[in-house]
């Protein structure tokens, strides 16, 4: 028994069998010359490349996603430099033209005299988790947008009007420019809410609320529910009798 655990410690072939039945891709780079020395079969699952056309680092390079390549590249080169061990997260190009994210973990390994000698890593699939990490961003702007929006109207809530206002007060001060605020209210809104009833009453507020969205063409000019029937206008720049 301790006999045939020290023989699987030292062939070779049973290493390479076990990393090949993983689904995460190990390789290895040769520091000098840039080269693979090795990459697993897995690769051309993932990605449609043969392994045998993983050549040196370049390929690598030039199957990264362009947006990705220099920083992904710049990285990984002063970690491994400085003998780091490192991730990077990156989207590498499939043979069919698509793109698959991957993250590659590497372990920097250094020679007797602790210089680089070579990288070894292994490359995982993480497009499922990017997919998942890429909904929940939206979904949190969505949070975030639908927390600064009237959910009746669809205009700005006083919570986001608080903030613009601050905001743009405190600009006009700065260049000495004039700030108009139109405050608006629906004229015997209580009394037709009260006739027609609270569902007419709300399909009102929507239509005033469109038609003043129609008045505030400026890029900066600011609509909000300031509440009940009362709406406000932010013009920034704006005297008087501009406003």
């Amino acid at each position: 028994m301790t006999s045939d655990v020290a023989d699987m410690q030292v062939d070779p072939a049973v290493y390479r069998s076990l990393l090949e039945s993983t689904r995460a891709i190990p390789w290895k780079i040769d520091w000098a010359t840039m080269t693979f020395a090795y990459i697993g079969p897995q690769i051309e699952e993932l990605l449609g490349w043969a392994p045998s056309s993983w050549k040196t680092v370049d390929d690598w390079v030039e199957r990264m996603h362009p947006e990705d390549r220099e920083k992904t590249v710049n990285f990984c080169v002063s970690q491994s430099q400085c003998g780091i061990d490192h991730e990077a997260d990156y989207r590498a190009l499939t043979r069919d033209g698509s793109y698959v994210w991957i993250r590659d973990v590497v372990h920097v390994v250094r020679n007797a005299d602790g210089e680089v000698d070579s990288l070894v890593g292994f490359m995982f699939d993480i497009s499922e988790r990017k997919k998942t990490e890429e909904k929940l961003l939206q979904l949190q702007r969505e949070l975030e947008e639908l927390s600064f929006k009237d959910g009746l109207t669809g205009v700005a809530n006083r919570r986001m009007l608080d903030s613009v206002l601050e905001l743009e007060w405190s600009n006009a001060r700065r260049i000495g420019q004039p700030l108009s605020l139109i405050m608006l209210d629906i004229d015997y809104f209580k009394q037709y809410n009260d006739h027609y009833g609270h569902v007419q009453g709300d399909d009102c507020l929507k239509q005033v609320a469109a038609m003043l969205r129609k008045a505030a063409v400026r890029h900066r000019d600011f609509l909000a529910r300031y509440g009940g029937e009362e709406f406000l206008l932010v013009l920034p720049e704006t005297d008087a009798a501009a406003a």
